[in-house]
């Protein structure tokens, strides 16, 4: 019996972590059923943007941009980023004390990093000044000398200390300790036109390319280093063992939990987190 194809359009991170999720339903190594999809692999930020003007289908952002973007998308429940000790650091070249008169670089406005220095600053009675920059771009400027504080996300958490960085605060930690909530990094959102049950597919299928990466994780490692960052086999292990966990296969009640933690920070005139869900 013939159907037809739906071709959705994908954006995610070319971080380990969703190169480890995806690899499997990008590359056919699961029935994709009636679904074709056309990746976009970008930095946070202009994953966050691309949501935020509808050019996916499909789209991994940031928690903490979820409220910009609920009258188009929908979130799913697989495919995301949140847990325990896998926070965003805020890294200094010279001390481990925030210095207020230099500029703070930070990936991104709308990310779920910027409103986790916010929610630490605002708790401490801390004030900086924010610059915003790509992610992979602001580590570098910590080497080279072209920043003295940043907000580092990803797989440089493994490798500040060796590189002679310092670590201010861990704010993560800062809001695992203050909520008693895992850390919501970003989430798969799909758009709502598309209805209930391809949303409902796709979850499924989502959640069956992560259970094929956990159970044949040989099968990704080419795929992952073709597109990281940072392609130290060991930094690229830690970095899939930290982020990917079982909120990545689905987020259950403790994952809804930190959504409202996090809604309660940066948009508690939103109702009911129960709506943001696509089915």
């Amino acid at each position: 019996m013939w159907c037809s194809i739906m071709k959705l359009k994908i954006g995610i991170s070319p971080c380990p972590n969703d190169t480890f999720i995806f690899h499997a339903l990008l590359n056919h190594a699961i029935d994709a059923d009636e679904f074709e999809f056309e990746v976009t692999f970008a930095d946070v930020q202009s994953l966050n943007e691309g949501a935020q003007a509808g050019d996916f289908d499909i789209v991994k952002i940031s928690y903490g941009n979820l409220w910009n973007v609920q009258d188009r998308y929908g979130l799913l429940y697989s495919g995301g980023a949140m847990g325990y000790g896998c926070g965003p650091l805020l890294l200094s070249t010279k001390s481990n004390s925030l210095d207020p008169d230099i500029p703070v670089g930070v990936p991104g406005k709308n990310t779920t990093a910027n409103a986790l220095l916010r929610f630490w600053a605002e708790s401490e009675g801390v004030t900086f000044k924010a610059e915003y920059a790509f992610f992979d771009e602001l580590y570098r400027d910590l080497l080279n000398g072209n920043r003295v504080q940043s907000l580092v996300i990803h797989e440089n958490r493994f490798t500040y200390e060796n590189d002679g960085l310092y670590l201010i605060c861990d704010l993560g930690e800062y809001w695992e300790k203050k909520t008693e909530a895992p850390i919501p990094l970003g989430g798969i959102v799909i758009r709502w036109d598309l209805g209930p049950d391809v949303a409902r597919n796709v979850d499924a299928l989502i959640r069956q390319s992560v259970e094929f990466a956990w159970d044949n994780p040989e099968e990704s490692k080419s795929f992952i280093k073709e597109h990281a960052q940072e392609t130290e086999e060991s930094v690229v292990t830690s970095h899939i063992d930290l982020y990917v966990n079982d909120f990545s296969a689905h987020m259950g009640d403790k994952g809804k939990v930190a959504i409202g933690r996090l809604q309660q920070l940066i948009a508690p005139e939103f109702g009911d987190v129960k709506s943001l869900f696509a089915y």
